[in-house]
């Protein structure tokens, strides 16, 4: 059966954060954990931890939502765990805040974790890390096309971001994780751009936001 998995800020630095919510309220079969972004907009996260581009964004976003989709954010968990999988926004330890981006990060974050694979995302970039022989920690890049084996021993993965990637790839990025072959895979998918920017040019966002996705970081 096909699941749907979102690993948080449904709100962030782009241009339609209403229709992003309501696109997710249409899905069925639906996992998904809330995001800093997300916790900000609620009034769950102070948002003094927000640089001043964000705090904008996160502003606009709350200006934009209806009364059902600030419901639906608002009680979004920090922490979902399936028989299949762990979800969280940033890292086990800490949901919402914390960049998991290192290989020591990950040995101390894994302490506690029962169920494997654990998807992340907060840093934008697609990264795996798993142990590797005799114990030791091992991270690098996903690529596109390359299958990640995620059935066996500790493995935590990161899709990277529909919106604003960060490794220097300005394609949408995402994955597919099937479950009964217990191998993860990345894909890139090409938008409009140009058409992004324009729109939110016409919003008045901060102009960095716009600017950046030319770039991917």
């Amino acid at each position: 059966m096909e699941h749907f998995a979102c690993c948080g800020d449904v709100v962030g630095y782009g241009p339609q954060p209403l229709e992003c919510a309501e696109e997710l309220l249409a899905l069925k079969n639906l996992h998904i954990v809330m995001g800093n972004h997300d916790a900000a907009m609620v009034g769950k996260m102070d948002l003094k931890w927000f640089n001043q581009n964000a705090a904008w964004a996160i502003d606009f976003a709350k200006g934009q939502m209806t009364g059902r989709t600030m419901d639906f954010i608002a009680r979004l968990p920090e922490r979902l765990e399936t028989p299949d999988f762990t979800m969280v926004h940033g890292s086990p330890r800490k949901p919402l805040t914390e960049y998991l981006l290192s290989e020591s990060q990950f040995s101390d974050n894994i302490k506690g974790l029962t169920v494997f694979p654990c998807f992340i995302g907060h840093s934008h970039m697609p990264l795996y890390f798993r142990e590797g022989e005799k114990g030791i920690p091992e991270t690098d890049f996903l690529k596109p096309v390359v299958k990640v084996p995620a059935g066996k021993g500790p493995v935590i993965l990161n899709p990277g971001s529909v919106g604003q990637p960060r490794d220097g790839d300005p394609r949408a990025s995402c994955a597919i994780y099937d479950s009964d072959t217990k191998f993860f895979e990345l894909y890139r998918v090409f938008y409009d751009i140009e058409a992004t920017q324009k729109l939110m040019a016409g919003l008045k966002m901060p102009a960095i936001l716009a600017e950046r996705l030319s770039f991917g970081f």
